[in-house]
């Protein structure tokens, strides 16, 4: 993590083009594939298996960014739309960088993109555990079970 980070932002002394070029990095070494990895997997394990989802990713991006001195967070949510308009009906996850002057940056490697209108946040924290949007905690000998149904429609303000 860290040899990827500092190679990326060498010779770059503005933070923003750091943090973009630490986002196109991130996508480039990690491929996106669903299914290869799962909830516990380590930033440093995704950059190895060299493929993820939208969580590691994210956790890619902060960990290079924070090992570069920016200080980085992870942000859950939905992602409305694709880039074709084609309905995206999952959660999401991105990261967001500081850059002084400007604030909280937010990139999106799985995606190649920076957060516009189609995300929708949900919460923030270091990582995806403190940004869960629901938290619990299980007793006893039981099984569970978890039934998402996301409905979204654009309105004007």
């Amino acid at each position: 993590i860290e040899t990827l980070a500092k190679e990326t932002v060498a010779g770059s002394a503005d933070a923003l083009d750091r943090a973009h070029a630490l986002s196109r990095a991130v996508a480039e070494a990690i491929e996106y594939k669903p299914g290869v990895t799962h909830a516990h997997t380590t930033a440093a394990e995704a950059l190895a298996l060299g493929e993820g989802v939208c969580q590691d990713h994210a956790h890619a991006l902060i960990a290079c960014a924070r090992s570069v001195g920016m200080p980085a967070r992870y942000v859950s949510g939905y992602l409305y739309a694709r880039d074709d308009g084609e309905p995206h009906e999952a959660a999401h996850a991105w990261a967001e960088i500081w850059v002084d002057g400007i604030g909280w940056i937010g990139f999106d490697p799985a995606n190649g993109c920076c957060p516009d209108a189609r995300y929708i946040r949900l919460g923030s924290g270091l990582d995806a555990r403190e940004a869960a949007p629901i938290k619990g905690i299980a007793q006893g000998t039981g099984t569970e079970s978890l039934d998402v149904a996301v409905a979204l429609e654009a309105v004007q303000q």
